[in-house]
């Protein structure tokens, strides 16, 4: 995982689905930001750690029906975003209940940065 940036306390980091889970028992209260073109990936390796540290999914998708009837039964924050720019509008009003924010979007790791650039300013 990469560290991106701080914005006002809540810290958000550039990862991969395997480096999230290495991390992610390291973290407390974290939120993701997924893609839904990496939600099956996350479920499949990582599903255990939802509840425990994940306590926040953001799912970026346009067939929000989809992504989300994946996570039924799971006792967690699900929010369904239409793209990276909206869903980490999103995490930052979020800020009391997450206080890390991990991002696994479909964009590449100079993209997220620009993109959470143009918000913050």
């Amino acid at each position: 995982m990469k560290e991106l940036i701080n914005i006002s306390g809540q810290q958000f980091y550039y990862s991969t689905v395997d480096q999230v889970i290495e991390r992610c028992s390291q973290l407390e209260r974290c939120a993701i930001i997924i893609d839904e073109s990496h939600l099956d990936e996350f479920l499949t390796k990582g599903g255990n750690i939802i509840g425990e540290c994940v306590d926040q999914i953001i799912i970026i998708s346009e067939n929000v029906d989809t992504a989300l009837s994946q996570l039924k039964g799971v006792s967690v924050l699900l929010i369904a975003a239409g793209s990276f720019e909206e869903a980490v509008r999103v995490a930052i009003l979020g800020t009391a209940l997450s206080k890390e924010v991990i991002c696994i979007p479909k964009e590449d790791e100079k993209t997220v940065g620009d993109i959470i650039d143009v918000i913050v300013t």
